[in-house]
């Protein structure tokens, strides 16, 4: 079987109601088991297909969509003609899905008629968590399956420190190129995302647990400008400069995001977020171009970390 269409099949694999084990994606594919830990990490990172792993396998979030692309009426008879391959054409148990992709296609294609293009995916990413998270998937794999409460050596990045913590598993995801666990921190005492490649050291602790009645990944992460989660809810304002009013008009960076353009040409962007200190780091990443307008909080942390860019650049 080639590789796109093994793509093509795990991603049907993937988006159907019962979730999948590695091993039943394996045998299915007939391929190792090391192929499709790094297949599912392709279609994270260049499909931006959210992949999440519970304790009974992995499949997609619901929610899942594909990332639209405008085609030119010759990309779009390009991919016909791909979907007409012999190759991918004779693998019969293909068929449904080409069927549903063509189907998609002429929709898209009548409805864009003399108004807009069809669409498809786009392929952008890269993986930012590394080799390093690998020596770790499998024991948390394990725990996730089995339900019991592990011990996790972390190295937290907010406060510089690393130590023993235990956790009891939920499921592992990606988000925006890196792996993450999710899972009831016995410290805190409530739910907390892991990154795995700060994870140094996994040991069970044995006790078997119980996942929550309706904990839901997608409930999980709202709120959030990207992983971190907080307790409260920050009503933020930001105003970008002129020349940066269409990245911020043509691309999206959160579910609940609104913005509009000003009289003169820069944009007003709202948001409400449970956390603020990475969007405090996104703005000032932009140099000056992004202001932080409210709350308060946000601004004066966005001048800390500002004045500590500047004061790093300064020494010697």
């Amino acid at each position: 079987m080639s590789r796109p269409v093994r793509l093509l099949e795990l991603v049907d694999l993937l988006a159907s109601r019962r979730p999948r084990s590695i091993s039943e994606i394996a045998s299915h594919l007939e391929v190792s088991q090391r192929t499709v830990y790094r297949d599912i990490a392709e279609l994270e990172q260049e499909r931006h297909l959210p992949v999440v792993r519970d304790e009974d396998g992995y499949r997609l979030l619901e929610t899942a969509t594909l990332r639209p692309l405008n085609l030119t009426a010759a990309e779009s008879a390009v991919l016909r003609l791909a979907l007409d391959n012999p190759a991918i054409a004779r693998q019969a148990h293909l068929a449904p899905t080409l069927r549903r992709l063509r189907a998609k296609l002429d929709a898209a294609t009548a409805a864009g008629e003399g108004r807009a293009a069809p669409r498809t995916t786009r392929l952008a990413g890269a993986d930012r968590t590394g080799a390093s998270a690998q020596r770790v998937f499998g024991p948390l794999e394990d725990a996730v399956a089995e339900r019991f409460e592990i011990e996790l050596d972390y190295a937290s990045l907010s406060g510089g420190t690393r130590r023993w913590r235990g956790v009891d598993p939920y499921c592992i995801f990606r988000r925006e190129g890196t792996w993450y666990l999710a899972g009831r921190c016995h410290l805190r005492d409530e739910p907390r995302s892991f990154r795995l490649d700060r994870i140094a050291g996994v040991r069970r602790l044995g006790p078997r647990f119980e996942p929550p009645d309706g904990f839901d990944l997608g409930r999980y992460l709202d709120g959030a400008w990207g992983i971190f989660r907080g307790d409260g809810a920050h009503d933020v304002e930001l105003r970008f400069s002129p020349k940066l009013a269409a990245l911020v008009e043509n691309a999206r960076h959160h579910d609940g995001e609104s913005w509009e353009r000003l009289p003169d040409g820069s944009i007003g962007y709202r948001v409400r977020l449970t956390h603020l200190e990475e969007v405090a780091r996104w703005i000032v990443g932009f140099g000056g171009d992004c202001r932080a307008v409210a709350p308060e909080e946000l601004r004066e942390r966005v001048r800390e970390i500002a004045a500590g860019v500047v004061r790093s650049q300064s020494g010697r």
